[in-house]
């Protein structure tokens, strides 16, 4: 099964898309592009292991954070290390999860992100 998600600036929205089923919810608050790039993984990873999903690829746009997740780059920056770490323990609840870097004109929910950046301010 394949999950895609994304956060954005625009709106401080965050966005899953799981087949048909679309999730965005906004935040309040000022946070930076990579901050809601991980809080929209941990928003997927809570999502995957309430519906107790098994053996998930999560797609994200974010090479950055797919990287830090997966042990390629280290994490540096103070403001994501909490973030990183929630969510490798998030990962360890859900079974079979694999976080992958897809184009972001291939990440079904940057582009829906996309298509409603003129509701969300």
């Amino acid at each position: 099964m394949i999950i895609y998600c994304d956060g954005g600036t625009r709106g401080n929205a965050i966005c899953l898309v799981h087949d048909d089923t679309i999730i965005v919810k906004t935040r309040g608050g000022k946070y930076t592009n990579n901050e809601l790039e991980y809080i929209a993984l941990i928003h997927t990873l809570e999502y995957i292991d309430s519906k107790n999903l098994k053996n998930i690829r999560i797609y994200s746009d974010s090479k950055l954070i797919v990287s830090q997740v997966n042990g390629k780059y280290r994490v540096t920056t103070d403001n994501l290390i909490a973030l990183h770490g929630e969510t490798l323990e998030k990962m360890l609840r859900c079974d079979g999860v694999q976080i992958c870097w897809v184009r972001r004109n291939r990440n079904k929910a940057g582009r829906h992100l996309e298509r409603i950046k003129h509701s969300l301010k």
